[in-house]
């Protein structure tokens, strides 16, 4: 019969076997309601699934495993979150992608006869460009990076900007390599390397950039929630993004330079290379940024968003990719399709099934009979061993937990005193500052040691030098607010920063003081964004009308102290010498001979 889209005379069949235009539906085990994604038939082009397109070789079997092995690599990531298993789902989350890939890779026979090349121009490069970007994330990110707002101009800069376009530039390098070689001349091969370059670089920044949070135990402390939408953000959506955005960045570089001129500008603009590359870099530095600006939740639908964007952008390359010259050739003697298993006529699209023969593994083998349970074993195998090697080496690096130098029935103040500190009286230096509230309560603090990174009438946010220490001061009028409710809208408003903050059972205050004013404290552990720990002490009391809470959070290591001090974040002796100084609105109207008594 004549093709009605292409115009040869073809077999009678469910699809052309020359073009994958739907015929009739006699034996298709597709749905023909018109042309289909040409990579996997009973999906629609502009359906944005994930598995058909950063795995596009696949046949439909394959397709299936994939998509478990997928999913059950999400379930573990969730599933050592919500067990408190933060750093080992962490290592999975960094893993899960890039493991997937390279098994796709030898399922595929994508390596043709030059293994050696593809692996160290896609996977190789890309794991050794993220390590290098992880390092350098490191080198840019400021001192007290943890303690100040995320969404401050450097953050903005390094972590949102400039660390995404030069991550894009590393893995772009490795792929074009392979352009010059004609035996890789497919858009699909493009895409591919591309998606593997992009993905083994996000999971080895990811570890690279997560090391102090890795070595600092198997189970920290944490809310889970926050951390387990973190991490699927870091397995699933952040992987994702990278491939279909640098996939498609390269897929054009092939559509453009190794497919058929009247190929070429078929897609405009999306096809072209200067404007794929400047695509992807604004879908990269979005999703950044997103991170950067968004809580838990609204980053991670952003993402999603996102990724569909970028996979419909790369379903349409892969599918015009698998167009290519489909007319020229002629139709060869029949051959066994490895997607639906029947007889077809060896040309551009399998007779029965539609899908693209150019879409399947390079070798034209079937996909084996057990061959989900052999994917299933291998990458299970792949997977506990890469998780034990990187839990090993956890455990090695883990630190002793800190003690208490405080006897046994002693009770140890936590903050530290530090006596005679803030004693009325002394004389003044030369750096000494005071801050006063308009309500009437005052600080000193020492400008040598502390910056001031916001001030006014009723809020004092200080920095210590060390870029260790920070500390809030927030005044108010009494109004009937107790102290329980200060203190829990301060943990809400410090959680804003750092999601996963918990109560610290075990270094609890045994009392809490703003200046002479005894109140309320509660002590929390948490993270910043890049998992690097963080201890906050919030301190909440009420006097004359007024009512003060204080949050001081320190980036410290939790440590055994060397000084005889209760705390293992020694650094908040320096917070605590600061608050010796706090003048309530009393205090000031007596005579300091009488408060000294």
């Amino acid at each position: 019969m004549t093709c009605p889209n292409c115009g040869h005379d073809v077999l009678r069949a469910p699809f052309c076997v020359r073009c994958g235009e739907p015929l009739e539906n006699r034996d298709s085990p597709y749905p023909i309601e018109g042309r289909g994604y040409a990579a996997a038939p009973g999906e629609h082009r502009f359906a944005p699934r994930v598995v058909s397109s950063l795995f596009p070789h696949l046949p439909r079997a394959g397709m299936d495993t994939f998509r478990l092995l997928l999913g059950l690599g999400i379930a573990l990531i969730a599933s050592l979150a919500l067990a408190g298993l933060f750093p080992v789902a962490l290592i999975v989350a960094a893993v899960l992608v890039p493991l997937l890939v390279l098994f796709y890779f030898v399922e595929v026979d994508l390596y043709e006869d030059e293994p050696l090349r593809v692996l160290v121009l896609t996977a190789v490069w890309g794991s050794a460009s993220g390590v290098g970007v992880g390092f350098l994330a490191d080198a840019v990110r400021s001192g007290n990076a943890t303690l100040v707002s995320q969404t401050t101009g450097h953050a903005v800069l390094w972590q949102g900007i400039l660390i995404p376009l030069i991550g894009l530039a590393l893995v772009l390098a490795g792929p074009v390599a392979l352009l010059p070689y004609r035996k890789f001349n497919d858009v699909l091969d493009g895409v591919t390397f591309g998606a593997a370059s992009a993905v083994t670089f996000a999971g080895a920044e990811l570890l690279t950039h997560s090391s102090t949070f890795l070595a600092a135990g198997l189970q920290p402390a944490g809310l889970v929630t926050p951390w387990t939408l973190r991490l699927l953000t870091l397995g699933f959506a952040v992987p994702i993004l990278a491939a279909a955005s640098v996939g498609s960045a390269t897929g054009a570089l092939w559509l453009r330079y190794r497919a058929p001129q009247a190929d070429r500008g078929k897609l405009a603009l999306l096809g072209h290379p200067l404007f794929a590359v400047v695509l992807a870099a604004v879908l990269l530095v979005s999703g950044a940024l997103v991170q950067l600006y968004l809580g838990r939740w609204a980053a991670l639908a952003a993402l999603v968003g996102l990724d569909v964007l970028a996979l419909l952008w790369l379903r349409q390359l892969i599918h015009l990719g698998l167009l290519e010259e489909a007319a020229e050739i002629e139709v060869g003697p029949p051959r066994r399709c490895p997607n639906c298993g029947r007889e077809t006529p060896w040309h551009s699209f399998c007779a029965y099934c539609g899908v693209s023969l150019r879409a399947l593994p390079k070798s034209g083998r079937p996909h084996q009979r057990h061959g989900r349970a052999r994917l299933l074993a291998g990458f299970s195998a792949g997977l506990a061993i890469l998780v034990a090697i990187a839990v090993g080496v956890m455990a090695a690096v883990e630190p002793a937990p800190a003690r208490s130098p405080c006897t046994a029935g002693q009770a140890c103040t936590n903050p530290p005193r530090v006596p005679a500190s803030g004693a009325p009286g002394r004389r003044a230096h030369a750096n000494e500052r005071t801050w006063k509230s308009s309500l009437g309560v005052q600080l000193r603090y020492d400008a040598a040691r502390w910056r001031v990174a916001s001030s006014n009438d009723r809020r004092l946010e200080l920095t210590h030098t060390n870029d260790l220490l920070a500390l809030v001061v927030d005044a108010a009028s009494s109004s009937g607010t107790t102290a329980e409710q200060l203190l829990a809208d301060k943990v809400d408003s410090l959680r804003g920063r750092y999601p996963d903050l918990e109560v610290d059972s075990g270094n609890q205050p045994a009392s809490a003081a703003i200046g002479s004013v005894q109140g309320l404290g509660e002590a929390f552990s948490g993270h910043d964004i890049d998992g690097r720990p963080v201890e906050a002490l919030i301190e909440a009391a009420s006097a004359g009308g007024v009512s003060v809470v204080v949050a001081t959070w320190v980036t410290q290591q939790a440590h055994t102290s060397r000084n005889g001090i209760a705390t293992p974040f020694d650094a908040l002796v320096s917070a605590d010498a600061l608050l010796e100084t706090f003048r309530w609105p009393f205090e000031l109207s007596t005579p300091a001979s009488r408060i000294g008594r």
